[in-house]
């Protein structure tokens, strides 16, 4: 499916006619075990299909509306799920999976609502219900999607890549995606990520209710499977953080930025969090301070891109902006001429910065 084929429709009329419903959300809540995610999913559009063609089965399909999808390709969120309506009202639609897949997994993990509100659908809810969880997708106007965002003025340009010296890990992930893209088929990609996601899942489970070792067990386990999962890659990350494994969790964000090295955010993420590790191994009791020609070295030797003292002190920013203070500053000048530092301001202790630490991990 192109990706402008999700807006195509024969009427622009409000209609609960199911033969090719399409709901396009701009923002989305996740409820597990009853408590919501304070995740910002603001602009992370999704698009939630239902088709049948004799109104008795119907396939739900979730499409990431933001670009391709890293696992599935051509957009796929979540894979097709076959569903019977269970119950509807004035109020609601509510369609629930049966059957298995090729793989044997069970539809009727996955239900949707279709929520309604004077004669349209104003949201709609995924329901897991293996896994106790809620995904709430509010309606956007498409209209929005397209709309250039507002970015920090960059003034120094980022330097190319540097491509050599790659350790057999990367070279081994690049070989594998490059076979992914072009030998592998549609049914074996599908067939491998509903693997891979589903060990991915159980980790994050693991990782919400405290258990953090396991959850990094399942997505390792997920990522020999597929070792391309960037869900996997990134919640592996942030669960060595959690854990205290803060070097380790290098690894995992070096392969993710392999895999999207055009992405900015991702750029981003990898900066800051090298730049709060420098400080942290350079903290005592008067607090953590580094150069900037630690961090831009660390950056380059670790994940093979330049960056800069203008880039760090724009996410410095960054960092500074949740608590209202400045809790990272940087001299403008170094004493006697030599190179200045950033430092940790007064009152700023270890636990901030690996507070610090997870949240640029959750950037998006």
């Amino acid at each position: 499916m192109g990706f402008f084929d999700f807006f195509k429709s024969g009427s622009n009329k409000p209609s609960i006619d199911l033969t090719d419903f399409k709901f396009v959300s701009d923002d989305h809540t996740r409820i597990q075990n009853g408590q919501k995610s304070n995740a910002n999913n603001k602009g992370a559009w999704r698009g939630i299909r239902v088709q049948t063609s004799d109104n008795k089965t119907f396939t739900s399909t979730i499409y990431n509306l933001s670009g391709t999808h890293p696992i599935w390709g051509d957009n796929i969120q979540m894979a097709p799920k076959q569903m019977k309506i269970i119950e509807q009202n004035d109020e609601k639609i509510f369609l629930r999976g049966f059957g298995t897949d090729t793989m044997g997994a069970s539809f009727a993990d996955y239900g949707i609502t279709l929520h309604k509100q004077n004669g349209s659908i104003d949201k709609v809810t995924l329901h897991m219900f293996d896994r106790n969880t809620e995904i709430v997708y509010s309606k956007g106007n498409p209209s929005e999607m397209n709309k250039p965002k507002v970015v920090p003025k960059v003034t120094e340009v980022t330097k190319p890549t540097v491509v050599q010296n790659l350790d057999s890990t990367i070279v081994a992930l690049k070989n594998y995606k490059q076979k992914w893209d072009t030998e592998t088929s549609m049914q074996q990609k599908m067939m491998i990520a509903m693997q891979s996601d589903n060990l991915n899942n159980k980790g994050c489970d693991n990782y919400e209710n405290g258990n953090t070792d396991l959850a990094i067990d399942f997505f390792n386990q997920a990522l020999q499977i597929m070792p391309i999962n960037s869900d996997a890659l990134l919640n592996l990350a942030r669960s060595y953080n959690k854990s205290g494994q803060l070097n380790n969790t290098i690894d995992p964000l070096k392969k993710l930025y392999h895999l999207s090295p055009d992405s900015q955010i991702l750029k981003h993420k990898i900066i800051a969090y090298s730049l709060l590790l420098k400080l942290l191994d350079n903290f005592d009791s008067d607090g953590g301070a580094t150069y900037p020609s630690t961090v831009i070295k660390f950056v380059e030797q670790n994940f093979s891109f330049i960056t800069s003292d203008r880039e760090i002190k724009q996410l410095i920013h960054k960092l500074n902006q949740p608590y209202n203070r400045d809790i990272l500053t940087y001299q403008l000048e170094g004493i006697f001429g030599g190179e200045h530092l950033y430092m940790t301001s007064s009152g700023t202790d270890r636990a901030t910065i690996r507070e610090e630490m997870r949240d640029a991990l959750n950037w998006n």
